[in-house]
C-alpha cells in the first residue's frame, strides 16, 4: 500500500482545514505566497538540485490568480 501527501490544493479546499484558517485569520493567498516564496527559496539555495520543472502558484492551487 502506497501512501502519498496531500497536495496543497487539495488540504485548502477541506472544509475543517478552511475552517480552522478562517478562525485563525490565515488566508488561501498568503499560504500560497508563503509555498511559492519558500519553493524559490529553496530553489535557489548553493545546495538545491533544480527540479524537472518549478510548479507555477497555479498548479499549486487551481483558480488561484
Amino acid at each position: 500500500m502506497v501512501h502519498h501527501e496531500p497536495r496543497l490544493k487539495d488540504m485548502l479546499e477541506d472544509p475543517v482545514v478552511r475552517l480552522m484558517m478562517e478562525r485563525d485569520g490565515v488566508y488561501r493567498d498568503d499560504v500560497l505566497k508563503l509555498m511559492g516564496d519558500m519553493a524559490r527559496k529553496t530553489l535557489l539555495s548553493p545546495k538545491a538540485r533544480p527540479p524537472a520543472k518549478m510548479p507555477t502558484t497555479a498548479e499549486m492551487a487551481p483558480g488561484h490568480a
